[in-house]
């Protein structure tokens, strides 16, 4: 079975892949290989530092300056990633199954040892 923190990473790292293309430099502020160039902003960002890199211009007409969010990560929340194809619809089902269920049964044996230690203690 795959590590729980590597397979978040590997589905992070895939969805800022549709939004974003991974620039091979360095952030100044981390020196870490973190920047990313976000397709709809047309701005590099670092998803370390969570901070974007390129200045807004200052154009009010500008529609990649005025709309762009305060920080990555909101664009990486607010936009609409979901699988392209029927295949990668499939593999995120593969790999969410075992989570979904682990976490029901989890939550139901919590609920009820908590359901037992009230009624015991009353």
């Amino acid at each position: 079975m795959r590590n729980r923190k590597n397979a978040l990473k590997y589905r992070k790292k895939i969805q800022w892949e549709q939004i974003a293309y991974y620039l091979d430099t360095k952030c100044p502020k981390c020196s870490q290989k973190t920047v990313w160039q976000v397709y709809e902003y047309d701005a590099k960002c670092c998803i370390l530092c969570n901070e974007w890199l390129d200045d807004v211009c200052g154009d009010e007409n500008c529609y990649y300056c005025n709309n762009r969010p305060q920080t990555p990560y909101e664009v990486y929340y607010f936009s609409d990633i979901s699988p392209n194809n029927a295949t990668q619809k499939k593999n995120w089902r593969r790999q969410n199954y075992q989570h979904k269920t682990n976490g029901k049964i989890k939550h139901n044996t919590k609920k009820k040892l908590i359901q037992y230690y009230y009624h015991n203690n009353e």
